[in-house]
Protein backbone atom coordinates (compact mmCIF):
# COMPACT_ATOMS: atom_id res chain seq x y z
CA UNK A 1 0.00 0.00 0.00
CA UNK A 2 0.86 3.35 -0.67
CA UNK A 3 1.55 5.75 2.12
CA UNK A 4 2.42 9.42 2.36
CA UNK A 5 2.55 11.99 5.13
CA UNK A 6 2.36 15.60 5.92
CA UNK A 7 5.62 17.13 5.29
CA UNK A 8 7.49 19.83 7.88
CA UNK A 9 6.64 23.24 7.15
CA UNK A 10 7.94 24.89 4.22
CA UNK A 11 10.73 27.38 4.07
CA UNK A 12 8.33 30.53 2.79
CA UNK A 13 8.77 34.18 1.98
CA UNK A 14 7.04 36.75 2.79
CA UNK A 15 4.67 35.51 -0.05
CA UNK A 16 4.68 32.14 -1.60
CA UNK A 17 7.58 29.84 -1.46
CA UNK A 18 11.42 30.58 -2.29
CA UNK A 19 13.99 27.87 -3.03
CA UNK A 20 16.68 25.97 -5.68
CA UNK A 21 15.54 24.91 -8.83
CA UNK A 22 16.30 21.57 -9.66
CA UNK A 23 15.24 20.59 -13.57
CA UNK A 24 13.72 16.73 -13.34
CA UNK A 25 13.62 15.92 -16.94
CA UNK A 26 13.15 11.85 -15.96
CA UNK A 27 12.16 9.76 -13.39
CA UNK A 28 15.39 8.62 -12.24
CA UNK A 29 15.94 13.02 -11.57
CA UNK A 30 13.47 13.03 -8.91
CA UNK A 31 15.43 11.17 -6.94
CA UNK A 32 18.75 13.51 -6.57
CA UNK A 33 16.20 16.50 -5.53
CA UNK A 34 16.88 17.47 -2.11
CA UNK A 35 14.94 18.91 0.74
CA UNK A 36 12.64 22.35 0.09
CA UNK A 37 14.13 22.41 -3.69
CA UNK A 38 11.87 23.48 -6.26
CA UNK A 39 11.80 20.46 -8.62
CA UNK A 40 10.72 21.39 -12.97
CA UNK A 41 9.40 18.04 -14.11
CA UNK A 42 7.45 16.41 -17.15
CA UNK A 43 5.26 14.11 -15.76
CA UNK A 44 1.85 13.57 -17.64
CA UNK A 45 -0.84 11.39 -15.53
CA UNK A 46 1.67 11.56 -12.29
CA UNK A 47 1.07 8.67 -10.39
CA UNK A 48 1.73 7.40 -6.78
CA UNK A 49 5.15 5.98 -7.58
CA UNK A 50 6.40 9.53 -8.82
CA UNK A 51 4.33 11.68 -6.24
CA UNK A 52 5.75 9.07 -3.24
CA UNK A 53 9.35 9.87 -4.21
CA UNK A 54 9.10 13.63 -4.69
CA UNK A 55 7.10 13.38 -1.10
CA UNK A 56 9.92 11.18 0.10
CA UNK A 57 12.98 13.88 -1.44
CA UNK A 58 10.81 16.86 0.53
CA UNK A 59 10.51 19.01 -2.07
CA UNK A 60 8.66 22.36 -1.39
CA UNK A 61 7.63 22.95 -4.60
CA UNK A 62 6.58 20.76 -8.07
CA UNK A 63 6.17 23.17 -11.18
CA UNK A 64 4.99 20.32 -13.59
CA UNK A 65 5.39 21.45 -17.69
CA UNK A 66 2.75 18.71 -18.43
CA UNK A 67 -1.22 18.20 -17.51
CA UNK A 68 -0.87 16.61 -13.90
CA UNK A 69 -4.09 14.62 -14.31
CA UNK A 70 -5.67 15.08 -17.81
CA UNK A 71 -8.97 12.61 -16.74
CA UNK A 72 -7.89 9.73 -19.47
CA UNK A 73 -7.04 7.60 -15.88
CA UNK A 74 -8.02 7.90 -12.11
CA UNK A 75 -4.21 9.00 -11.37
CA UNK A 76 -3.79 9.33 -7.72
CA UNK A 77 -0.11 11.24 -7.84
CA UNK A 78 -2.01 15.07 -7.32
CA UNK A 79 -3.70 14.27 -4.99
CA UNK A 80 -0.75 12.75 -2.18
CA UNK A 81 1.00 16.03 -3.22
CA UNK A 82 -1.34 17.99 -2.07
CA UNK A 83 -2.53 16.59 1.08
CA UNK A 84 1.30 16.00 1.95
CA UNK A 85 1.36 19.92 1.71
CA UNK A 86 3.53 20.10 -1.17
CA UNK A 87 2.79 23.01 -3.74
CA UNK A 88 1.48 21.58 -7.48
CA UNK A 89 1.64 23.89 -9.83
CA UNK A 90 0.69 22.77 -13.66
CA UNK A 91 2.69 25.27 -15.71
CA UNK A 92 0.38 26.80 -19.28
CA UNK A 93 3.75 28.94 -20.06
CA UNK A 94 5.60 27.17 -23.31
CA UNK A 95 9.62 27.36 -23.66
CA UNK A 96 9.91 26.35 -19.63
CA UNK A 97 12.84 24.88 -20.32
CA UNK A 98 14.70 27.19 -21.82
CA UNK A 99 13.54 30.22 -19.61
CA UNK A 100 14.70 28.50 -16.51
CA UNK A 101 17.51 27.13 -15.56
CA UNK A 102 18.65 24.37 -12.93
CA UNK A 103 19.85 26.19 -9.67
CA UNK A 104 17.96 29.19 -10.51
CA UNK A 105 16.48 30.75 -7.16
CA UNK A 106 12.89 31.14 -7.88
CA UNK A 107 9.75 32.18 -5.88
CA UNK A 108 6.18 30.70 -6.81
CA UNK A 109 3.11 32.15 -5.69
CA UNK A 110 -0.43 31.48 -6.68
CA UNK A 111 1.05 29.62 -9.45
CA UNK A 112 3.42 32.08 -11.16
CA UNK A 113 7.26 32.00 -10.58
CA UNK A 114 9.20 34.74 -10.08
CA UNK A 115 13.30 34.72 -10.63
CA UNK A 116 14.79 38.43 -9.07
CA UNK A 117 10.97 39.14 -9.14
CA UNK A 118 10.41 39.01 -12.85
CA UNK A 119 7.62 37.08 -13.71
CA UNK A 120 9.15 34.21 -16.16
CA UNK A 121 6.36 31.85 -15.55
CA UNK A 122 2.78 30.51 -14.89
CA UNK A 123 0.39 28.31 -14.30
CA UNK A 124 -2.73 26.72 -12.22
CA UNK A 125 -2.14 25.73 -8.75
CA UNK A 126 -3.86 22.73 -7.44
CA UNK A 127 -5.04 22.66 -4.05
CA UNK A 128 -6.29 19.46 -2.68
CA UNK A 129 -10.06 20.56 -3.23
CA UNK A 130 -9.00 20.48 -7.28
CA UNK A 131 -7.21 17.50 -7.28
CA UNK A 132 -9.64 14.77 -4.89
CA UNK A 133 -12.54 16.64 -7.93
CA UNK A 134 -9.86 15.93 -10.49
CA UNK A 135 -9.80 12.27 -9.28
CA UNK A 136 -13.35 11.63 -8.78
CA UNK A 137 -14.17 13.37 -12.43
CA UNK A 138 -11.22 10.72 -13.85
CA UNK A 139 -12.95 7.88 -12.10
CA UNK A 140 -16.49 8.55 -13.33
CA UNK A 141 -14.71 9.11 -17.06
CA UNK A 142 -13.18 5.69 -17.03
CA UNK A 143 -16.08 4.06 -16.24
CA UNK A 144 -17.88 5.47 -18.54
CA UNK A 145 -15.20 4.59 -21.07
CA UNK A 146 -15.01 1.08 -19.97
CA UNK A 147 -18.42 0.82 -20.29
CA UNK A 148 -18.52 1.96 -23.57
CA UNK A 149 -15.43 -0.63 -24.50
CA UNK A 150 -17.48 -3.55 -23.19
CA UNK A 151 -20.69 -2.48 -25.58
CA UNK A 152 -18.96 -2.19 -28.60
CA UNK A 153 -16.60 -5.52 -28.02
CA UNK A 154 -20.00 -7.09 -27.23
CA UNK A 155 -20.97 -5.89 -30.92
CA UNK A 156 -18.35 -6.16 -32.61
CA UNK A 157 -18.05 -10.25 -31.40
CA UNK A 158 -21.96 -10.81 -32.47
CA UNK A 159 -21.27 -9.30 -35.57
CA UNK A 160 -18.28 -10.83 -36.19
CA UNK A 161 -18.74 -14.19 -34.40
CA UNK A 162 -17.75 -16.49 -37.47
CA UNK A 163 -15.07 -14.52 -38.62
CA UNK A 164 -13.68 -14.49 -35.05
CA UNK A 165 -14.54 -17.93 -33.90
CA UNK A 166 -13.59 -19.48 -36.96
CA UNK A 167 -11.57 -17.64 -38.88
CA UNK A 168 -14.06 -17.22 -41.72
CA UNK A 169 -13.15 -14.84 -44.19
CA UNK A 170 -9.72 -15.17 -42.95
CA UNK A 171 -7.28 -15.53 -45.82
CA UNK A 172 -4.32 -18.44 -46.06
CA UNK A 173 -1.28 -16.59 -46.79
CA UNK A 174 1.55 -17.69 -48.91
CA UNK A 175 4.00 -16.47 -46.30
CA UNK A 176 4.14 -19.77 -43.80
CA UNK A 177 3.25 -18.46 -40.78
CA UNK A 178 2.54 -22.06 -38.89
CA UNK A 179 4.27 -22.28 -35.38
CA UNK A 180 7.16 -19.07 -36.47
CA UNK A 181 7.27 -16.26 -34.61
CA UNK A 182 5.53 -13.05 -36.01
CA UNK A 183 6.38 -8.97 -35.31
CA UNK A 184 3.64 -6.83 -35.99
CA UNK A 185 4.91 -3.49 -36.23
CA UNK A 186 1.84 -0.18 -35.80
CA UNK A 187 2.99 2.86 -36.48
CA UNK A 188 1.59 4.27 -32.83
CA UNK A 189 3.20 4.88 -29.42
CA UNK A 190 7.01 3.76 -28.76
CA UNK A 191 7.04 2.25 -32.28
CA UNK A 192 10.76 3.34 -33.12
CA UNK A 193 11.67 2.44 -29.51
CA UNK A 194 10.11 -0.50 -29.44
CA UNK A 195 11.28 -1.49 -32.79
CA UNK A 196 15.09 -1.12 -31.54
CA UNK A 197 14.63 -2.57 -29.09
CA UNK A 198 13.69 -5.99 -30.66
CA UNK A 199 16.84 -5.61 -33.15
CA UNK A 200 18.71 -8.19 -31.48
CA UNK A 201 15.41 -10.70 -30.68
CA UNK A 202 14.80 -10.47 -34.66
CA UNK A 203 18.51 -11.25 -35.50
CA UNK A 204 18.43 -14.23 -33.27
CA UNK A 205 14.89 -15.22 -34.08
CA UNK A 206 14.19 -14.30 -37.50
CA UNK A 207 10.44 -13.41 -37.31
CA UNK A 208 7.77 -12.80 -39.93
CA UNK A 209 7.64 -9.04 -40.12
CA UNK A 210 4.44 -7.95 -40.59
CA UNK A 211 3.89 -4.17 -41.15
CA UNK A 212 0.42 -2.90 -40.21
CA UNK A 213 -0.49 -0.25 -42.82
CA UNK A 214 2.04 2.76 -41.66
CA UNK A 215 3.69 0.67 -39.76
CA UNK A 216 5.20 -0.77 -43.00
CA UNK A 217 7.28 2.09 -43.27
CA UNK A 218 8.73 1.93 -39.56
CA UNK A 219 9.96 -1.04 -40.75
CA UNK A 220 11.73 0.42 -43.78
CA UNK A 221 12.75 3.27 -42.06
CA UNK A 222 14.94 0.89 -39.62
CA UNK A 223 16.19 -0.61 -42.22
CA UNK A 224 14.21 -3.82 -42.18
CA UNK A 225 12.15 -5.51 -44.65
CA UNK A 226 8.30 -6.53 -44.57
CA UNK A 227 7.40 -9.81 -45.05
CA UNK A 228 3.81 -9.19 -45.13
CA UNK A 229 2.09 -5.49 -45.66
CA UNK A 230 -1.59 -5.62 -44.10
CA UNK A 231 -3.68 -2.47 -44.56
CA UNK A 232 -5.80 -0.75 -45.98
CA UNK A 233 -4.62 0.63 -49.57
CA UNK A 234 -4.57 4.32 -48.75
CA UNK A 235 -2.59 3.32 -45.84
CA UNK A 236 -0.05 1.55 -47.44
CA UNK A 237 2.97 3.42 -48.98
CA UNK A 238 4.18 2.61 -52.80
CA UNK A 239 7.63 2.06 -51.11
CA UNK A 240 6.27 -0.68 -48.40
CA UNK A 241 4.17 -2.47 -51.69
CA UNK A 242 7.37 -2.35 -53.16
CA UNK A 243 9.62 -4.24 -50.99
CA UNK A 244 7.12 -6.52 -49.37
CA UNK A 245 6.80 -9.79 -49.66
CA UNK A 246 3.29 -10.47 -49.37
CA UNK A 247 0.67 -7.61 -49.60
CA UNK A 248 -2.63 -8.16 -48.33
CA UNK A 249 -5.34 -5.40 -48.85
CA UNK A 250 -7.98 -4.77 -45.97
CA UNK A 251 -11.42 -3.63 -47.45
CA UNK A 252 -14.87 -3.69 -45.92
CA UNK A 253 -16.67 -3.94 -49.82
CA UNK A 254 -14.68 -6.46 -51.09
CA UNK A 255 -13.49 -3.60 -53.55
CA UNK A 256 -10.48 -2.27 -53.65
CA UNK A 257 -10.00 1.20 -55.18
CA UNK A 258 -6.99 2.00 -57.49
CA UNK A 259 -5.53 -1.17 -58.69
CA UNK A 260 -3.03 0.32 -60.92
CA UNK A 261 -0.90 1.11 -57.52
CA UNK A 262 -0.35 -2.34 -57.37
CA UNK A 263 -0.10 -2.87 -60.79
CA UNK A 264 2.74 -0.73 -61.31
CA UNK A 265 4.67 -2.61 -59.14
CA UNK A 266 3.36 -5.82 -60.57
CA UNK A 267 2.19 -7.29 -57.14
CA UNK A 268 -0.72 -9.52 -56.70
CA UNK A 269 -1.92 -9.25 -53.43
CA UNK A 270 -4.27 -10.72 -50.94
CA UNK A 271 -7.59 -9.64 -49.76
CA UNK A 272 -9.35 -9.69 -46.83
CA UNK A 273 -12.54 -8.58 -46.86
CA UNK A 274 -13.37 -7.08 -43.02
CA UNK A 275 -13.87 -3.69 -41.14
CA UNK A 276 -11.09 -2.51 -38.88
CA UNK A 277 -7.58 -0.90 -38.11
CA UNK A 278 -4.81 -1.89 -39.69
CA UNK A 279 -3.56 -3.34 -36.55
CA UNK A 280 -6.19 -5.45 -35.50
CA UNK A 281 -6.57 -6.96 -38.53
CA UNK A 282 -3.14 -7.86 -39.08
CA UNK A 283 -3.14 -9.94 -35.71
CA UNK A 284 -6.41 -11.50 -36.24
CA UNK A 285 -4.56 -12.64 -39.74
CA UNK A 286 -1.16 -13.75 -37.80
CA UNK A 287 -3.49 -15.51 -35.33
CA UNK A 288 -5.82 -17.33 -38.13
CA UNK A 289 -2.62 -18.34 -40.19
CA UNK A 290 -1.14 -20.41 -36.36
CA UNK A 291 1.90 -17.86 -36.11
CA UNK A 292 3.71 -19.25 -33.06
CA UNK A 293 3.45 -15.94 -31.01
CA UNK A 294 3.11 -12.29 -31.84
CA UNK A 295 5.23 -9.58 -30.98
CA UNK A 296 3.09 -6.13 -31.19
CA UNK A 297 5.51 -2.96 -31.75
CA UNK A 298 3.45 -0.04 -30.93
CA UNK A 299 1.41 -1.37 -29.43
CA UNK A 300 -1.08 0.85 -26.52
CA UNK A 301 0.92 0.71 -23.31
CA UNK A 302 -2.04 0.28 -20.63
CA UNK A 303 -5.76 0.51 -20.59
CA UNK A 304 -6.07 4.08 -20.58
CA UNK A 305 -4.00 4.87 -23.88
CA UNK A 306 -6.36 1.83 -25.57
CA UNK A 307 -9.01 3.79 -24.35
CA UNK A 308 -8.40 6.93 -26.25
CA UNK A 309 -8.43 5.25 -29.06
CA UNK A 310 -12.33 5.67 -31.26
CA UNK A 311 -14.69 3.25 -29.19
CA UNK A 312 -15.01 1.33 -32.31
CA UNK A 313 -11.13 0.83 -33.22
CA UNK A 314 -10.46 0.25 -28.97
CA UNK A 315 -13.14 -2.33 -28.96
CA UNK A 316 -11.80 -4.56 -31.95
CA UNK A 317 -8.08 -3.92 -30.60
CA UNK A 318 -9.43 -5.50 -27.39
CA UNK A 319 -10.93 -8.35 -29.22
CA UNK A 320 -8.07 -9.27 -31.35
CA UNK A 321 -5.88 -9.27 -28.99
CA UNK A 322 -8.03 -10.94 -26.82
CA UNK A 323 -8.80 -13.96 -29.11
CA UNK A 324 -4.84 -14.03 -29.62
CA UNK A 325 -4.75 -15.00 -26.22
CA UNK A 326 -1.29 -16.08 -24.76
CA UNK A 327 0.43 -15.48 -27.97
CA UNK A 328 0.25 -12.27 -28.05
CA UNK A 329 3.01 -10.21 -26.18
CA UNK A 330 4.08 -6.63 -26.22
CA UNK A 331 7.46 -5.59 -27.61
CA UNK A 332 8.51 -3.83 -24.20
CA UNK A 333 8.50 -7.50 -22.45
CA UNK A 334 10.37 -9.07 -25.11
CA UNK A 335 13.22 -6.82 -25.27
CA UNK A 336 12.97 -7.21 -21.16
CA UNK A 337 13.71 -10.22 -21.11
CA UNK A 338 15.97 -11.08 -24.55
CA UNK A 339 18.22 -7.90 -23.22
CA UNK A 340 19.13 -9.04 -19.84
CA UNK A 341 22.68 -10.62 -20.54
CA UNK A 342 23.48 -14.19 -18.15
CA UNK A 343 27.07 -14.70 -16.68
CA UNK A 344 28.83 -17.69 -18.00
CA UNK A 345 30.24 -17.86 -13.75
CA UNK A 346 27.32 -20.29 -13.47
CA UNK A 347 28.11 -22.33 -15.88
CA UNK A 348 31.62 -22.12 -15.72
CA UNK A 349 30.92 -23.30 -11.84
CA UNK A 350 28.53 -26.65 -12.83
CA UNK A 351 30.84 -27.74 -15.61
CA UNK A 352 34.13 -27.42 -12.85
CA UNK A 353 31.75 -29.57 -10.89
CA UNK A 354 30.42 -32.23 -13.30
CA UNK A 355 34.11 -32.90 -14.12
CA UNK A 356 34.98 -33.02 -10.55
CA UNK A 357 31.98 -35.68 -10.12
CA UNK A 358 32.84 -37.54 -13.01
CA UNK A 359 36.20 -37.83 -12.04
CA UNK A 360 35.68 -39.22 -8.55
CA UNK A 361 33.16 -41.82 -10.08
CA UNK A 362 36.72 -42.88 -12.29
CA UNK A 363 39.13 -42.74 -9.42
CA UNK A 364 37.00 -45.60 -7.42
CA UNK A 365 37.07 -47.67 -10.07
CA UNK A 366 40.08 -50.10 -10.85
CA UNK A 367 40.53 -49.32 -14.28
CA UNK A 368 40.70 -45.74 -12.83
CA UNK A 369 43.16 -46.42 -10.09
CA UNK A 370 45.19 -47.51 -12.88
CA UNK A 371 45.00 -44.61 -14.92
CA UNK A 372 45.66 -42.27 -11.97
CA UNK A 373 48.82 -44.08 -11.54
CA UNK A 374 50.03 -44.32 -15.17
CA UNK A 375 49.76 -40.68 -15.33
CA UNK A 376 51.00 -39.87 -11.89
CA UNK A 377 54.28 -41.58 -13.21
CA UNK A 378 54.12 -39.48 -16.59
CA UNK A 379 53.94 -36.47 -14.22
CA UNK A 380 56.65 -37.32 -12.15
CA UNK A 381 58.65 -38.19 -14.85
CA UNK A 382 57.79 -34.97 -16.93
CA UNK A 383 59.10 -33.29 -13.59
CA UNK A 384 62.43 -34.94 -13.41
CA UNK A 385 62.93 -33.81 -17.11
CA UNK A 386 62.21 -30.37 -16.84
CA UNK A 387 64.12 -30.18 -13.44
CA UNK A 388 67.32 -31.34 -15.50
CA UNK A 389 67.02 -28.62 -17.74
CA UNK A 390 67.80 -26.61 -14.95
CA UNK A 391 70.69 -28.30 -13.30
Amino acid sequence: MVTWKRKTPLPTAAEGVVGTLRLARSDDDLATLDKGEIALVGLPDLDARQAQTLIDRHVAVVLNAARSSSGRAPNTGPQMLTTAGIVLVDLTSEDIWTRLKDGDTVRVEGGQVFRDELLVASGIELDEERTAADLQAAREGLATRLDSLAANATDHIHREHAMLMSGAQVPKLRTPLRGRPVVVVSRAYDDVADLKGLRRWIREQDPVLIGAGPGADVLIEAGLTPGIVVGALDNISDAAIKQAGEVVVTTPSGMVEGPERLERHGMEIVTFVASGSDDDLAILLADTNDAGVIVHVGAPSSLPKLLERPPTEAARMFVARLRAGAKIVDAKAVHHFSSRRHSLWPVFLLLVAGLAAVAVAIAITPVGQDWYDSIGEQLTDLGSWIKGLFT
